[in-house]
């Protein structure tokens, strides 16, 4: 019983020291290397350009000043509070002893139950 358990810890020993020397890496560059691409490129030309044609935009806000502009009219449209569905959509129909319709909270009107 004794030479079974020294030779199982034998060979995960000799396991681990073939794993380590067979995956052993050659490390004379260092763990941490980058790989620097230089602007040289087309591809950075052709953003760079970009770039500065985008520097050159000029945007005019004489449009906010003109009479149409300030003719236009606010057309918002205000909603109404409505009740909420259950408080928990995916349990079983039937297992809510009691659902109760929440709305919503808005500036003018408070919250109420249905």
């Amino acid at each position: 019983m004794k030479n079974n358990i020294v030779t199982i810890i034998l060979i995960v020993v000799v396991g681990m020291v073939a794993f380590w020397y067979l995956t052993k890496t050659d490390n004379t560059t260092g763990y941490l290397t980058t790989d620097v691409k230089t602007t040289d490129s087309t591809d950075a030309k052709y953003i760079y350009g970009l770039l500065q044609k985008t520097a050159q935009v000029t945007l005019d806000d004489s449009i906010f000043s003109s009479t149409i502009f300030q003719n236009l009219k606010d057309n918002t449209i205000s909603l109404s509070p409505q009740a909420s569905g259950r408080n928990n959509p995916f349990a079983p129909i039937g297992s809510d002893s009691s659902v109760t319709g929440q709305t919503t909270q808005s500036t003018s009107q408070s919250s109420s139950t249905i």
